[in-house]
């Protein structure tokens, strides 16, 4: 066998074997960093619901979501995993289209038609959906997640005095827990 068929029956293998295997191989630092990033934001907003002196939304909001962002690409990039799997492709879609259609909600109708309590549910509600979507296919961790955050989520309506703050919590069980999950299992 020649060098060319090798390369290209070793690829056709490695085709089948990306198609078959259906791990998740999502680096957990991303699922720590915005789960950190949103409980952060609505830890702040409770903050401010209690009376409590706190900086402006501006001041923290931008560098929370630039620094999201560069960990997000910085690891992404990294490539720990040897192999890309469909469902980490599929994962990665799903989570980018949930996060852009919220960001895009976000930046054009909050404070205009969205109330802040509503984006707040947009916000969780639908990375609670793709935590579902994603744990339902591949990740046990994701889906309880999933399901933490959406019933914090459907939680908060019934306490208004600390409806920031049950989103915040919803948040460290819905990401940064499973995140944490996630990394003792690919370091074990």
């Amino acid at each position: 066998m020649d060098k060319s068929t090798a390369r290209s029956d070793l690829a056709l293998v490695d085709r089948i074997l990306q198609s078959a295997d259906r791990s998740l191989n999502v680096p957990p630092l991303i699922f720590l960093t915005w789960g950190l990033f949103a409980a952060i934001i609505n830890a702040v907003q409770q903050a401010r619901a209690l009376g409590l002196p706190v900086p402006p939304d501006g001041s923290f909001h931008l560098p929370l979501i630039l620094l999201g962002v560069g960990v997000s690409l910085w690891v992404g990039r990294r490539g720990d995993s040897e192999r890309e799997t469909k469902v980490d492709t599929q994962a990665g879609i799903t989570f980018g289209v949930a996060f852009g259609v919220v960001l895009l909600l976000n930046l054009t109708a909050q404070h205009r038609v969205i109330p802040e309590e509503a984006m707040t549910l947009f916000w969780s509600g639908g990375l609670s959906m793709a935590l579902l979507i994603i744990g339902v296919q591949a990740s046990r961790p994701l889906l309880i997640g999933g399901i933490a955050l959406l019933t914090a989520s459907v939680l908060a309506s019934f306490v208004p005095d600390w409806f920031h703050g049950t989103i915040a919590v919803g948040w460290l069980a819905g990401m940064v827990i499973p995140a944490v999950v996630l990394w003792n299992r690919q370091r074990g």
